[in-house]
């Protein structure tokens, strides 16, 4: 029997085999034909500059992204994918009008969806980073492309929940969840958003124990924001004026992140209100840290206003000469003073320097280097060594010891306590690629004294007399962190006051962590430092800080402005034992370090630790 040509098959079922390979194979042939003429020439030239632009951005390179981007519009005038591709860059770059008009543009030249730019996939990554402006014009682009994705349309109703338009939001959290009833995140924020609506108020400043600082009101009113504890933290909240067109404080310089997210600080109110409280009537500021981290635990400047009736006593507050709206804390540098004096201390120590090639030293109030008078509080009579040049903070001894430590060692541990460094605190958002910062004056000490008188001057924390700039000066967040290092076994800690935010959805977004600014000194050196600043309080010029049960290192200063006018310090850190907070003083233009800055320290330890 004659087989078929293969084996048991009919002829008939060979040979219709045999077409649809012909067919096939026809069509892979067209297939690649149309696949290089796609691909050739000029459309070869425009995919590449699209992919190109696609893959660098996605590398956040975005001005080689958009030279690619630019690059396919030059090679195909009216090409849709590099006007959406613009429309990308505009976005990341917050410039949402340009953006707004390349996504048009993009539409009107025949864009439709496709994998390359997936809208709905950037709204999400913006919408994870709680940027919900960025957000919201990528899912308008994705609803115009398909106005059926139930992502796109939760995502914009997330926006929209950000934004406080809580009608919109529980709108399109519906279209979403018409459209896919799974979609349990639609759900949940659904019923959040009926309760914020219910509530009239979206809470979005919490302090570090997530006790609310500020909220934004959705039922209009004159304020559309209401700060809780009001003139006590105003220097950290900030206010928004529409009418005068200015914020400060994280009302500025978190705006991108305000409202809709939930923005925790390192600041806790029991903290905050001693601060205020002990400050009484003084002008000034007061700084408190937790020695080990960092964390800024209140931040109090004096004057203080209400913003939350900043509109009402606008011109009260901008036209006032003691300035309310300038946060002493961090805005304003200082002449040091004997607070500085620790730092002498420090190098003195660490570079092993012989008191007995030093002291005694004869304090009779007043002395002359290199021809000029230098002062000293009072006449102490003779100075037997640090500790006691310390514990009466006196300028001679202190002067002569930094003779014997040197200039260049005095300015080597300037720079090892953090002068000359800048400390904004903030954060850097890897998305936008953009520094979110509370800028802090940056401390500057002096360098190449010239003289004895000169090094004399820098031994005690002071400036060269004469007109100009200080030679010598420290904010007193700085001055906190000195007693915070000392705290922390030599150890300064880079300050920080945003513990963590969290989006719309509850992801968290950024969280602050500790980190280390310098090690300043040996724990050796901070230990011996730390206990001549306990002697200091005991039995010493500190004694107004003393607070019975509680064993308290601290530090007093007095320093001048231009005007001749006293300025009182007083650097502490307590329990000395295990220190929970490193904290410093300052009375601006108040009187003296021992009668003003440190009885508000001891007030301030008897509200925290008894």
């Amino acid at each position: 029997m004659r087989l078929s040509p293969i084996g048991h098959l009919s002829s008939k079922h060979y040979y219709k085999r045999k077409r649809w390979q012909v067919v096939l194979a026809v069509i892979a042939v067209l297939a690649l034909g149309y696949v290089i003429f796609r691909f050739s020439g000029e459309n070869l030239s425009y995919n590449i500059a699209i992919s190109g632009g696609v893959d660098n951005f996605k590398k956040g390179r975005l001005t080689y992204a958009m030279s690619d981007f630019n690059h396919a519009l030059n090679i195909r005038p009216n090409g849709y994918m590099a006007l959406d591709g613009l429309g990308l860059i505009a976005v990341r770059q917050n410039d949402f009008e340009k953006a707004q008009r390349y996504y048009t543009d993009a539409l009107a030249a025949g864009l439709k969806r496709n994998r390359t730019i997936d809208h709905t996939f950037y709204g999400g990554m913006y919408l994870d980073e709680g940027l919900y402006k960025n957000a919201a014009v990528e899912y308008s682009q994705a609803l115009k492309l398909n106005a059926n994705d139930p992502e796109a349309l939760y995502g914009t109703g997330c926006c929209m929940h950000a934004a406080g338009n809580l009608d919109d939001a529980i709108s399109y959290y519906n279209k979403a969840l018409a459209l896919s009833p799974k979609l349990a995140k639609a759900r949940k924020n659904l019923s959040l958003a009926e309760e914020d609506r219910n509530k009239g108020a979206m809470y979005y400043l919490f302090d570090t124990n997530g006790e609310p600082l500020a909220r934004y009101n959705l039922i209009k009113s004159e304020t559309q924001r209401t700060y809780i504890l009001d003139q006590k933290t105003a220097h950290i909240t900030g206010f928004v004026s529409e009418r005068h067109k200015r914020s400060e404080g994280i009302e500025k310089y978190l705006a991108d992140y305000i409202p809709g997210n939930k923005i925790y600080l390192t600041i806790d109110t029991r903290v905050q209100n001693a601060a205020a409280k002990s400050m009484g009537w003084y002008k000034g500021a007061v700084v408190i840290l937790k020695p080990s981290t960092g964390e800024i635990l209140a931040m109090y400047s004096q004057p203080t206003y209400r913003p939350n009736t900043i509109e009402k006593d606008w011109w009260k507050v901008v036209d006032n000469a003691n300035q309310p709206l300038l946060n002493r804390a961090i805005d304003k540098l200082y002449e040091p003073g004997s607070i500085a004096k620790v730092i002498t201390v420090a190098a003195a120590y660490e570079h092993n320097i012989n008191e007995k090639d030093v002291f005694p030293v004869k304090c009779a109030g007043s002395t002359q280097f290199d021809g000029l008078p230098f002062w000293c509080s009072q006449k102490h009579g003779k100075i037997k060594s640090i500790e006691q040049t310390v514990e009466l903070s006196c300028n001679i001894g202190c002067a002569y010891l930094g003779f014997a430590v040197g200039s260049p060692t005095l300015t080597e541990y300037n720079q090892k306590f953090g002068f000359g460094q800048q400390f904004d605190i903030g954060f850097y958002d890897k998305i936008l690629g953009k520094q979110f910062s509370i800028p802090v004056k940056e401390s500057f000490a002096p360098q190449n004294d010239k003289n004895r008188y000169e090094t004399a001057l820098h031994s005690c924390g002071l400036s060269i007399p004469g007109p100009g700039a200080y030679t010598y000066s420290i904010t007193p967040l700085h001055a906190a962190m000195l007693a915070a290092a000392i705290a922390n076994d030599g150890v300064m800690m880079n300050p920080y006051i945003i513990k963590e935010i969290r989006n719309i959805n509850g992801k968290v977004i950024y969280q602050g962590v500790p980190s280390v600014a310098k090690r300043s000194i040996t724990p050796a050196t901070a230990k011996k430092i730390g206990g001549l600043m306990v002697k200091t309080v005991n039995e010493g010029i500190g004694k107004k800080a003393q607070v019975s049960g509680i064993t308290i290192a601290g530090k007093t200063g007095t320093s001048s402005d231009k005007k001749g006018t006293l300025n009182a310090w007083f650097i502490s850190f307590a329990p000395f034992e295990k220190p929970e907070y490193a904290l410093a003083v300052l009375g601006d233009g108040e009187g003296k370090g021992m009668i003003v800055a440190a009885p508000v320290a001891g007030e301030i330890y008897k509200e925290l630790l008894k």
